[in-house]
């Protein structure tokens, strides 16, 4: 079919309905049409991606302009699930989302100028670059003109650390890839025509903040397939204005505004925390001591961590942080001392005379140094290792006994500053004997004796976790010495589990170790060194090489042990379904569930509405099939399948039932289950649910 260039004039963003003997109705008839048709608009950025891998393939194919605000039949038959543009049509069969139609591109034309490293490890970065810009520059970049004042300053500022990142992962190369044109810089380069309009929306230079990426920039406009693709940089301003105007982007904003306000005065007093942190605990015990109302607010330190906590912490981006008439605190003692200064007339926490408080502060910043890393220590470490920790840590235990003596308390009888500082951690010392092998109470008896005194005090047993829970939480396999295949995870994580699926699936043998996620300070310097984009788990370093992401982890363990169980389809446009289908478990299906436990009343009604939607989405896919790829179970099996022992937490929380719903996924996680890759990678669904009811409540 001859190459159709997109339209480069502003067209209107909606027209009136044709009449039954329209290009409508001639649409329908064209899906059957053999060759290559793109379905487009012509400023989407995600669209020209797939313009630009077909002009750099020499592909040629037919252009077809949509109207947005009145889709073609073919579009909505195209991609039923998101009815929305870019669709590659391929011999009749539709490819959705544009780095999945890049990525089919370049594996149905392999010959000529490939996209895509061919080194697993190389190709496993480029999917991670690509999947950020995905996810971060357009997002970003639409508040820089949708909003105004505060938040657009916030979002400014947000872009160009997004942006200096690019730049650093660019460097001093003359492609993402080096010298070669390829995936990242396809995923990127689109938003370039886009700059002008943030630049002039928020009032800044991109070439002042990241010199190298606009100079990047204008090195890919000079390769035809760039240059004959993207839209000019004053007609994409045009398109935002009428945006703007079309949809009343200012009144919105101001409306978003009057909710923040409201919302951010229902409460004077807020605690950001985490269930099982000690520092938070500190905080919950002096709150509780004086008798203070506040709201607490579970924060997920699984992945992304509020706007609420990164504008009220923003140097350590950590919990806890304490909100006090809109003004944040942070750092667990100060924070205690905070709470005792300003309601000074309920039981004091620290001495009133300065000696004695001066004391007081150095006991419990003595309990902040040592007592928290030498016991992590003792579950972290093995062997010699270890026995030298708890040699140290028996120590600590000591000084801190002297410190004790005969007293009830460590400021005598009254309860206090010194007492709240180290209360939190006896409910870890179970984890401490059992991962050391010791007996605290043989150690140091006046303590544990202490730590039960403190347990009968409300204030502590309704702020500590249960020994137990801190047991679960750290019992996985702590064993430090570097193996070629080493996974960062958390033990609840779907994310993580996904990618112990895929190794178990390959045979791999791996070296698990888990996470602390309870604040940046408190993740592994290899965590935050693996993954510095993020901050997150999963990670999987391969022979000392980072890859970072569950769905790019588990198609790099897939390339890089290619004859053992392949778990994506060798044929392209089965692999670009596969991927379609897990980018929309990744997209929908987890914020729809989170909704499910987070939500009550008429909003919690909707995302039940919702997510069963979304489930009979999957189960439609599924079909009568043994797996989602037919008789071999894969990808999108690995992707999903993790979600499954949480059915039982959304059904308890939303009151229905998945089974009745979807019966056939539901048989069909039955089948998953009994692989021995899943089963000894998922958690039972009722300790899933105790984990759930902790931060969700």
């Amino acid at each position: 079919m001859p190459h159709q260039h997109p339209p480069s004039t502003l067209p209107p963003i909606n027209r009136g309905r044709e009449g039954p003997s329209s290009e409508r109705d001639r649409a329908m008839a064209d899906l059957e049409t053999k060759g290559v048709v793109l379905l487009d608009f012509w400023v989407s950025p995600f669209g020209q991606r797939c313009r630009i891998a077909l002009a750099e393939k020499g592909v040629e194919y037919e252009y077809r302009e949509e109207n947005l605000g009145d889709k073609s039949p073919l579009l909505l038959k195209s991609n039923p699930v998101h009815k929305k543009i870019p669709v590659l049509i391929h011999d009749g069969k539709p490819v959705c989302e544009s780095l999945i139609i890049v990525q089919y591109i370049d594996e149905v034309w392999p010959d000529c100028a490939p996209l895509l490293p061919a080194e697993p490890y190389a190709r496993a970065q480029a999917r991670f670059w690509a999947d950020f810009v995905d996810k971060k520059i357009y997002e970003c970049g639409t508040r820089l003109w949708k909003l105004k004042g505060e938040g657009q300053a916030a979002a400014k500022e947000e872009l160009i650390g997004i942006l200096k990142l690019l730049e650093g992962e660019l460097g001093d190369k003359k492609y993402f890839g080096g010298d070669a044109f390829g995936f990242v810089d396809i995923a990127l380069v689109p938003f370039v025509s886009w700059f002008y309009t943030y630049e002039t929306c928020a009032g800044f230079s991109v070439e002042e903040v990241a010199p190298k990426l606009v100079a990047w920039g204008k090195r890919c406009m000079e390769r035809e397939s760039v240059a004959k693709t993207l839209s000019d940089p004053h007609k994409v301003y045009e398109f935002v204005g009428a945006l703007k105007k079309r949809f009343g982007v200012e009144r919105a904003e101001k409306e978003r505004q009057r909710r923040r306000d409201k919302k951010r005065a229902m409460k004077a007093v807020v605690l950001l925390d985490f269930w099982a942190s000690p520092f938070g605990q500190r905080c919950r015990i002096a709150l509780a001591e004086k008798g203070v109302e506040y709201e607490y607010r579970e924060e997920n330190i699984l992945g992304a961590k509020s706007p609420l906590l990164l504008k009220s912490n923003p140097v350590y981006k950590k919990i806890p942080v304490l909100i006090h008439d809109g003004k944040p605190v942070c750092e667990s003692l100060i924070i205690v001392q905070y709470i005792d200064e300003a309601w000074p007339d309920r039981a004091p926490l620290l001495p009133a005379d300065p000696y004695a408080r001066a004391q007081a502060r150095f006991w419990a910043d003595f309990v902040d140094m040592k007592f928290f890393e030498y016991g992590s220590r003792l579950w972290k470490l093995k062997g010699e290792a270890q026995a030298a920790a708890k040699e140290e840590f028996i120590l600590i235990l000591k000084l801190l006994e002297g410190e004790l003596g005969a007293k009830k308390y460590f400021g005598g009888d009254a309860f206090g500053f010194v007492d709240i500082a180290l209360a939190p951690f006896v409910s870890w010392f179970y984890s401490y004997e059992t991962c050391a092998g010791f007996s605290i109470e043989e150690a140091a008896p006046k303590v544990a004796a202490w730590g039960k005194r403190c347990m009968d005090r409300k204030s502590v047993a309704n702020a500590v976790s249960h020994p137990d829970k801190i047991y679960e939480m750290r019992r996985r396999d702590t064993k430090r010495a570097m193996k070629s295949v080493v996974l960062l995870d958390f033990w609840v994580s779907p994310f993580g589990q996904r990618c112990r699926i895929a190794l178990a699936e390959k045979g791999v043998e791996y070296e698990y170790r888990e996470e602390n996620i309870s604040g940046d300070k408190n993740k592994s310097p290899l965590l935050l060194e693996s993954n510095p984009v993020y901050k997150k788990i999963p990670v999987l370093i391969l022979d000392g090489k980072p890859v970072c992401e569950s769905l790019i982890i588990v198609q790099c363990i897939d390339e890089a042990w290619p004859d053992r169980a392949p778990l994506v389809p060798a044929d392209p446009y089965a692999r670009a379904q596969a991927r379609f289908w897990a980018d929309f478990v990744d997209k929908k299906v987890f914020d729809s569930a989170k909704n499910l436990l987070m939500l009550k009343g008429e909003a919690q009604e909707a995302a039940k509405e919702e997510f069963i939607e979304i489930l009979r989405l999957l189960e439609g896919e599924l079909g009568d099939k043994k797996y989602f790829g037919g008789d071999a179970f894969g990808f999108v099996d690995i992707a999903l399948v993790p979600l499954t022992t949480w059915f039982y937490s959304f059904e308890t929380y939303a009151g229905f039932s998945v089974e009745e719903a979807v019966p056939k996924l539901v048989a069909w996680s039955k089948r998953c289950l009994e692989r021995a890759s899943v089963a000894n990678s998922v958690y039972d669904p009722v300790k899933v649910y105790e984990y759930a009811k902790t931060i969700f409540g």
